[in-house]
């Protein structure tokens, strides 16, 4: 097994929608379904055909291998590598109420925090060092001056160039011209989308079971570079510059008993177990179908499990595809959500 990480920069401004016909608001990352759909129009393009792809995701149960897992994409500045919350970070009710205003409001820890979370620690315990560090960050941020006095201007410069602005959330006010009169009327609606501040962007992480396929996935990300993703793509936007390839630190863990989602995660049937011992929060995912016979038709929806989820780990834990395939009109093929899962180890317990 390899990892491979892979950094994706804007050139410009993303709509990641939440819902169907939903224009206002984006998403600030993409989840791992979302980007296996456009690897899967990628390899299309390249191939000219799906069937040798998707044959790989359909293994025999119960032992199924993927030939390669894909997590979701999290913001990154610079170096920094901006990973989401642990699901089991549970805030303690008798903490201070500030306090528990800004544990509430921390989205993304960067690597050096996650592992020490992913090793039981918890959250609530760090946050005088959190707030001091110039290693431990989250985003928001939460660090304050430092206390200590020797080297503080270098400190404090540090401190001022934590992650405050990775992306910016906003609505864009637009207008829909009648094709008759050429006029507004009353077309007035608001566009959102994500922009995110220089020399940050998006990274994804990918467990490669089968070496073959490496460079397969290099040749997929760099024509989804040009290709773009989410919406609004006519119009520039959702494209990246060439992906950046690096290899990723993974954490050590001593005698894990869980695991860290980092993808969306649809369970097998057989794979149901443990999860009431688990901390998850579910997520419905739908939307339309992006094939080159249709793009009007609703897929199903299903519920996942989202990223950040802390998994009881008493079970092979792998996922599966989803057939969401509309039952009217007919399609001459079927449609799949990618529902696999891609884990780290971690302590179930934060203690």
């Amino acid at each position: 097994m390899k990892y491979l990480g892979i950094k994706l920069k804007p050139k410009s401004s993303l709509h990641l929608g939440q819902r169907e016909n939903w224009l206002e608001g984006s998403l600030p990352f993409v989840h791992s379904d979302t980007l296996f759909s456009a690897l899967c129009h990628c390899y299309l393009l390249l191939y000219g055909s799906l069937d040798d792809f998707m044959k790989k995701f359909f293994p025999e149960r119960p032992n199924p291998d993927p030939p390669f897992l894909i997590s979701s994409a999290f913001p990154y500045k610079e170096n920094d590598l901006f990973f989401p919350l642990p699901a089991n970070q549970v805030i303690p009710a008798d903490l201070d109420l500030e306090l528990i205003k800004k544990l509430k409001k921390i989205k993304y820890v960067n690597f050096n925090l996650l592992r020490r979370l992913l090793n039981g620690e918890k959250l609530s315990n760090l946050i005088d060092e959190v707030e001091t560090s110039i290693d431990l960050k989250t985003f928001p941020p939460i660090q304050q001056k430092p206390r200590n006095k020797q080297n503080s201007q270098t400190a404090l410069d540090e401190l001022l160039n934590q992650p405050d602005e990775i992306y910016k959330v906003e609505d864009v006010p637009r207008i829909a011209l009648n094709p008759l009169t050429n006029h507004p009327g009353e077309n007035y609606f608001h566009f959102g989308q994500v922009t995110y501040s220089k020399d940050c962007g998006l990274f994804l992480l990918i467990k490669i079971n089968d070496q073959a396929w490496e460079n397969t996935l290099k040749a997929l990300f760099r024509l989804l570079a040009d290709e773009g993703i989410g919406g609004d793509r006519t119009c520039g936007k959702g494209l990246f510059y060439q992906p950046e390839f690096f290899v990723p630190e993974i954490p050590e863990i001593e005698n894990p008993d869980g695991l860290y989602a980092l993808s969306v995660y649809f369970p097998h049937p057989s794979e149901l177990s443990g999860l009431e011992k688990s901390f998850y929060e579910l997520e419905e995912r739908r939307g339309y179908v992006f094939s080159p016979v249709n793009r009007s038709l609703r897929r199903r929806s299903i519920r996942v499990l989202k990223e950040g989820s802390v998994l009881l780990n008493n079970v092979k834990r792998v996922g599966t595809l989803a057939d969401v395939t509309p039952e009217t009109p007919p399609l001459p093929h079927r449609v799949y959500r990618y529902g696999y899962l891609f884990t780290l180890p971690c302590k179930l317990e934060a203690t």
